[in-house]
């Protein structure tokens, strides 16, 4: 069989649809990662600690801070609120702001807030624990989709429910075809 009538069929033009699809994402991903310099450009919110400016479920776009002496600390109430960082949590990342910083043995050390967290509920953050700082650009509610699928098993459930359709739509209409002769 030469290679354009292989590449009619339907399962190789599905193969070759579902190949370009995985190309354009991971490119889209690692581009992201390289153009805003974090391992983690995209980020879900996962509570309401940050409310008013970020909601649970928002889908926030995050950079990588280079100089962290570039980082604007300032209580959410003043004239220009600080910066809103992203940094590494016990399990999690956490999205809060930078209200203030000081030095301790050489390394930066941040006080973070939740703008929606109660008063004196600070945490201290140090530097090595930053992982970027968010753009001020966000998808409302689309986050909720990645918090979904959070657990591992609703990933494994998902993959396995999209092989099991794509195979049903693809070998369905060769089936029928096949009763019809």
């Amino acid at each position: 069989m030469k290679l354009p009538e292989v590449l009619k069929r339907d399962y190789v033009q599905t193969i070759i649809m579902i190949v370009v699809v995985i190309l354009a994402v991971l490119i889209f991903w690692y581009g992201l990662r390289f153009a805003l310099r974090t391992e983690y450009p995209i980020l879900a919110v996962a509570s309401g600690s940050m409310e008013p400016v970020l909601y649970a479920g928002d889908l926030i776009f995050v950079e990588g801070i280079q100089n962290l002496s570039d980082i604007y600390v300032a209580p959410k109430d003043a004239d220009q609120p600080g910066d809103i960082l992203v940094y590494q949590g016990a399990r999690d990342l956490i999205v809060h702001r930078a209200i203030d910083k000081r030095v301790e043995d050489g390394r930066i050390v941040f006080i973070i807030h939740g703008d929606a967290n109660q008063e004196g509920a600070n945490e201290q953050v140090s530097e090595d624990r930053i992982v970027g700082r968010y753009i001020g650009f966000k998808v409302p509610w689309l986050g909720n989709i990645a918090l979904f699928f959070e657990p591992l098993e609703m990933k494994v459930a998902f993959i396995a429910l999209w092989i099991v359709l794509l195979i049903i739509i693809e070998f369905a209409p060769s089936a029928r075809k096949r009763d019809k002769r």
